[in-house]
């Protein structure tokens, strides 16, 4: 077990780190890509086979990204390939790893594990939590820490090519040109609802769409649950407790109770914000606090004047009253050393240079037991919630599956009662249904089709549930009489647009001849006072729909004496005519924001040719026959 994580990992590397485990970890069977469980290879890298069970991991945790089912246009064939795939290229990847030798270190695994949320107690990482919650979701320790160190490996792989990506400066300078480029738009709008009125459509296409299309007229596959809830809440109410329990508990925990040291303080504060000021920054602080020694300046009038804590500056520098567990460690140790009346030399803490008086110091007072009883109570019986919820949660867990066709087992021993949810489908349920992870547990291949307890499923802090699907209907096909007139809206939708593209394509052609808006009273559409004269625009100008910007910026530039002329279908079903009357190159200058911008996404293309020359040279050999 890593024994330093607790102290670990502060500020924005820490959040950084977050986002670099979540996916993993929230994914809880990923570790198994490289770890085995299967009998049967899905593909064999490099030497190196690759388990069915892993492809079939991957295969689930694709569909959960899609509520359990397909994606949209996606067959079950083409989602195993595309699971197999992903597979292959984290195996890929993790031989680069190994031949790089790139390797996350204790310390950094530590690290990234201390600033996880759900490890955490009263802000801080918690051992016991975290424990409490691996074995939640049966996971070895060991195996979560050798996860993490894989994905820290991998990110250490992902930066050596993300960040030492750049562009050439005249390449940006380009890039920048033409983001930055303005044209000179007119457009004409041909609205769908002026030709809603001509279009029609019989009964015979609404019921050669309804045949053609009967699986978008199903209803939706329903089931109901029977289910186990179990919630802490309720285990602490059943708590008892004693005045000897309390007393110990008391005893056991007295610091917690006490009421800290305070510390009147003020401070004089030089920021530092970039770390290559960091030399001017230390110069300023000691010229300062020369200033206050020698009695040229009082502490009070360099506050007010030359620290950067605007806040403070008026009050002198004044802080308050302080207790220096809220504070950052460097600013409460300097702090804690100073007695009542004393002014520190120049210290380095979290927020740059520091100079720190201290006028008053409150020493700490220990509670009485009578005093404090109450919240001691409340403190009691939630540890002693949280071990019963624990310890009940791997019950509820063991048990159902080991009594996977039953929950009446589980019931019994943990003393709860099989409750029974409404009606729910994939996508909408009440009561405990209304939570996606219940709904995700009732459609589960396992749950649906073989009749099995789902595993423990934590709702929420404290709040456990295991289910069982008792009953199921599948989804059916509407009748005819019961989608008609959604069929026949649909099909008046398509028939008016297709009338509006029709005549627009018809404007269109007639425009490119005469380079004149007076052909719309030729074609009879309208007249040139509804034409729309923008004037210059930019790539993000708000004035214009993006569909019809991304359009006048793919058009080419008109000739002399000419506009260019061109045409796109909104979403809404109105067509729109765009006139591109001239383009003016944009500013060259590259700023800062973007040479990261750029070196970022050509980190990204870099990346993924790397990837892609990884599989070239791979020998692969895969087994699609045993998914």
């Amino acid at each position: 077990m890593l024994q330093t994580i607790h102290d670990k990992a502060k500020g924005w590397i820490a959040y950084a780190i977050v986002g670099i485990i979540t996916v993993p970890f929230a994914l809880f069977g990923i570790n198994q890509y490289f770890e085995g469980g299967g009998k049967l290879a899905a593909a064999v890298v490099n030497g190196e086979e690759i388990t069915v069970q892993a492809v079939q991991n991957a295969l689930v945790e694709m569909k959960q990204q899609f509520g359990g089912q397909l994606p949209p246009g996606m067959d079950e064939g083409a989602l195993k390939t595309a699971a197999l795939d992903s597979v292959i290229n984290q195996t890929l990847m993790q031989q680069k790893i190994r031949d790089g030798g790139y390797r996350a270190s204790n310390q950094e695994v530590a690290d990234a594990i201390a600033v996880i949320e759900v490890f955490q107690k009263d802000g801080k990482f918690d051992q016991q939590t975290y424990e409490n919650f691996l074995k939640m979701q049966r996971r070895d320790p060991a195996g979560f820490e050798a996860q993490v160190r894989t994905d820290l490996s991998q990110q250490q792989l992902r930066g050596s090519i993300l960040d030492t990506a750049f562009l050439p400066k005249a390449e940006m300078e380009r890039y920048e040109s033409l983001r930055n480029q303005q044209r000179e738009l007119e457009t004409f709008t041909l609205k769908m609802a002026d030709f809603q009125a001509q279009a029609q459509v019989t009964d015979q296409q609404v019921a050669d769409y309804y045949a053609q299309n009967k699986a978008a007229f199903m209803t939706e596959e329903k089931v109901q649950v029977a289910y186990l809830e179990l919630k802490r809440d309720d285990l602490a109410a059943k708590v008892t407790v004693d005045e000897t329990a309390l007393q110990q508990w008391f005893d056991s925990n007295a610091d917690h109770y006490a009421k800290p040291e305070e510390r009147t303080v003020s401070h004089i504060l030089v920021s530092v914000d970039d770390p290559a000021k960091d030399a001017a920054a230390k110069q300023r602080i000691d010229a300062l606090y020369a200033d206050i020694q020698s009695g040229k300046r009082t502490f009070e009038d360099v506050a007010k004047t030359d620290s950067d804590d605007k806040n403070t500056a008026e009050k002198g520098g004044s802080l308050g009253v302080v207790v220096t567990a809220d504070w950052g460690p460097e600013f409460a140790k300097a702090v804690t050393a100073l007695e009542a009346g004393k002014t520190s030399e120049p210290v380095k803490t979290e927020a740059g240079y520091e100079i720190i008086r201290v006028t008053a110091i409150k020493p700490a007072v220990e509670q009485e037991f009578a005093a404090v009883k109450a919240a001691v109570e409340t403190d009691y019986r939630k540890e002693q919630a949280d071990k019963a919820f624990t310890d009940a949660a791997d019950k509820m867990q063991t048990l159902a599956y080991e009594n996977d066709g039953d929950l009446a087992p589980v019931a019994t021993a943990l003393g709860l009662s099989v409750q029974q949810s409404d009606w729910m489908t994939q996508s909408q349920g009440q009561g405990v249904a209304a939570d996606e992870k219940v709904r995700n547990a009732a459609f589960a291949e396992d749950v649906l089709r073989s009749g099995k307890n789902s595993e423990a499923l934590e709702l929420a802090d404290g709040h456990a549930v295991v289910l069982r699907v008792i009953n199921h209907e599948a989804a059916a096909q509407k009748p005819l009489d019961a989608v008609q007139a959604d069929i026949r809206s649909q099909l008046l939708a398509q028939a008016a647009r297709q009338l509006t593209a029709q005549k627009g394509e018809a404007l269109l052609a007639k425009l490119n001849t005469t380079q004149a808006w007076s052909a719309l009273t030729e074609v009879g559409v309208g007249s040139e006072t509804a034409v729309e004269k923008f004037g210059a625009v930019n790539r993000t100008d708000s004035k214009l729909s993006p569909e019809i910007l991304q359009k006048a910026f793919a058009m080419s530039a008109p000739a002399e004496g000419k506009a260019t002329w061109a045409s796109v279908a909104l979403g809404t079903g109105d067509y729109v005519v765009i006139s591109l009357k001239a383009v003016k190159a944009g500013e060259a200058k590259a700023e800062a924001a973007s040479h990261a911008i750029y070196g970022q996404s050509l980190g990204m293309r870099e990346l993924s040719a790397m990837l892609q020359g990884l599989r070239e040279s791979a020998e692969i050999v895969t087994h699609p026959e045993n998914l």
